[in-house]
């Protein structure tokens, strides 16, 4: 094989690509998505607890002091007053015969529980036999961050694919393919070629949305193996849209099918419980998700990872030898 000649056809795709905006759009589409999840992810700010109690009561400021930041006012109105205004805080004191608790009212669930179970917990004294240790069990990243990281990188597989499959709807079209035949360019050529654009486009969008969600020590060199491996089941859908499909309108038929397909494991196993996911152990992009999932909650380990791996492989595999007869037949009938 030829590396000048299989660059070639990767620089005749992004050309076309170009030429039709398909390129354009598809590198666009995940960065619009990343700036998406970003502004509907939770920040870190809005993850802690922050409380305010009346100076001297040193004992509640004590037992607060284990679960947040705590500041104090002179008064009873003056805690009032700060509880009111646009920073989450939780206001608890002791008024001499009972503890109070003050909130704004517009505190989201989860804080408005906690504070509860906190004043219940100065209430009853259980937090004298309690002893409160600080631990983050690898887990620093918001769950819709983690979500929406590993569907912007899991679509970008299948948008990577759709520029092969489209691209070779373009020149069934157009007879080109008919002209490559009389040139020196071999099929494996033409394949390896052609599937350079599956990979480098999910590993640009990759970088990207790491940049955008602002992730602290993301495991690079483990997100480019999965981006790699993961995006050959991009690759083989793609292949297999442009020599089903006869023409555009009935390759994004068929593309909207099968990214549906490539996608729905992801967005399943993000909602069902863990015991319920074994259903999806069928799919590569579910496993492309696990693994996501546990590069960017830091609980990633090479043991884990490379179970992870084999798994994305073998049932890429699997997909591709239901698909090959397919697949070979389309190219064949292609190249005539």
């Amino acid at each position: 094989m030829s590396l000048k000649r299989i660059f070639n056809i990767f620089r005749i795709d992004v050309v076309n690509g170009s030429r039709d905006k398909i390129v354009i759009y598809i590198l666009l589409t995940p960065i619009i998505f990343s700036f998406f999840f970003r502004v509907i992810a939770p920040g870190f700010q809005t993850l802690s607890l922050n409380f305010v109690t009346i100076s001297g009561q040193e004992e509640t400021a004590e037992i607060l002091n284990k679960f947040g930041d705590i500041e104090f006012t002179v008064s009873e109105a003056e805690l009032k007053e700060r509880v009111e205004e646009a920073t989450d805080v939780i206001g608890i004191y002791y008024d001499g015969e009972s503890f109070n608790l003050v909130l704004q009212g517009n505190e989201s669930k989860e804080i408005e529980e906690a504070a509860k179970l906190i004043l219940s917990g100065i209430q009853f004294e259980v937090w004298r036999s309690l002893e409160v240790e600080e631990s983050n069990k690898g887990r620093f990243v918001p769950p819709i961050t983690v979500f929406g990281f590993s569907f912007v990188v899991i679509i970008s597989f299948v948008l990577g694919g759709m520029v092969i499959g489209f691209n070779i709807i373009e020149e069934k079209e157009s007879g080109a393919m008919r002209a490559l035949m009389v040139t020196p360019i071999t099929k494996n050529e033409l394949i390896f070629g052609r599937s350079i654009m599956g990979i480098v486009i999910p590993l640009f969008h990759a970088l990207v949305a790491t940049l955008i969600f602002d992730i602290p020590s993301i495991d690079y060199l483990k997100l480019m193996i999965v981006c790699v491996v993961s995006s050959m089941i991009g690759i083989v859908f793609g292949f297999l849209i442009g020599v089903v499909s006869s023409s555009q309108m009935s390759g994004i038929a068929n593309m909207k099918i099968s990214g549906w397909l490539l996608l729905m494991p992801v967005m399943l196993a993000f909602i069902l419980p863990e015991r319920a996911q074994w259903i999806f152990f069928w799919s590569p992009t579910y496993w492309s998700f696990v693994a996501l999932r546990d590069i960017l909650n830091l609980s990633s380990k090479w043991s884990g990872f490379a179970f992870q791996i084999f798994w994305i492989c073998l049932t890429t595999a699997i997909l591709f030898l239901l698909m090959k007869s397919k697949i070979k037949r389309g190219l064949q009938t292609y190249q005539n």
